[in-house]
């Protein structure tokens, strides 16, 4: 009886911490981009000379064999919205379904093709999510997943420092604006003790493989909106597991991915998961054993 009811206050606690009280999120599978916008995300420094993988449907035939000169530059089209027309799924191979999506660059009104890979499309953000997480979250104190953030570049200095914060630290979030990777494709400036630094997260499941989906927000994946030590009652001792990365047995799924981040893996329907060498064991939600594998 004791066991349920705890279970019952962590649901309560995460469904607290999680803002699903912020309203339902809007994932979008990709069969049903059609008429939606997207916008380029921006690309590393060193992969800016390359441009997107993206190509002018006159082209896509050489795009897609390789041919790296008709990819379309990043210089006039980072930020630029395009307007899904048509998604055309085709089979690639071991049964797997993967689509051809075309769009249209609004202004311009150049015809684009994009392939995706696993489900996905890379150098695109839902324009909405981006637009949603600046209204839920620009100058709101956020709690940050992550033990260590990137440094913001400004003018002056291009490749800033990492900022330490450490996990639920809390930091302030002063811009939103389309990131550089595909996973977490929204970045949230924040700032820490005076300086900025990168909170990257995904806002929605859109553009995420379906094995990737879960119930509850994505961006409950990267950040807290409530202080993680007064919401959810742990104890010091577990705390101080999570601030070293240490993973023992009782753990729930939620403090082994604070101490860890997300698996390389998950077998057995998320019960097993697997962290390179590591081979970690739940029992529903928590965590009963771990062994050494081999590679």
């Amino acid at each position: 009886m004791r066991k349920a009811m705890l279970f019952l206050v962590l649901a309560v606690g995460f469904w607290l911490v999680g803002g699903v009280s912020a309203g339902a999120v809007d994932n979008l599978k990709i069969e049903d981009w059609k008429g939606h916008s997207f916008t380029f995300m921006s690309l590393p420094d060193d992969k800016q000379v390359d441009g997107y993988g993206i190509f002018k449907v006159e082209n896509a035939v050489r795009g897609f064999e390789g041919d790296v000169s008709v990819r379309i530059p990043y210089a006039s089209h980072a930020g630029k919205k395009v307007l899904i027309t048509e998604v055309v799924p085709f089979t690639a191979g071991y049964d797997l379904k993967e689509y051809m999506v075309y769009m249209t660059v609004e202004g311009s009104g150049e015809k684009l093709v994009a392939r995706s890979m696993r489900g996905q499309v890379n150098h695109l953000v839902r324009t909405s999510d981006v637009e949603n997480a600046r209204k839920q979250f620009m100058g709101k104190t956020v709690y940050s997943k992550l033990r260590e953030l990137s440094g913001a570049p400004s003018a002056g200095n291009k490749n800033p420092a990492a900022v330490s914060v450490g996990i639920g630290f809390p930091v302030v979030v002063v811009d939103v604006y389309p990131g550089i990777q595909v996973q977490d494709p929204i970045w949230l400036i924040v700032s820490v003790s005076g300086r900025k630094a990168i909170l990257p997260m995904n806002y929605s499941w859109t553009n995420m493989p379906l094995m990737e989906w879960t119930n509850r927000p994505a961006w409950e994946d990267d950040l807290f909106m409530e202080n993680p030590r007064v919401a959810f009652n742990w104890s010091p001792e577990m705390w101080r597991n999570i601030e070293a990365a240490h993973v023992v047995n009782g753990m729930f799924k939620e403090q082994v991915k604070l101490s860890w981040g997300e698996p390389t893996a998950r077998q057995e329907n998320g019960f097993v998961w697997i962290y390179g060498t590591k081979k970690l064991k739940f029992n529903g939600d928590v965590l009963i054993s771990m062994e050494e594998t081999e590679q």
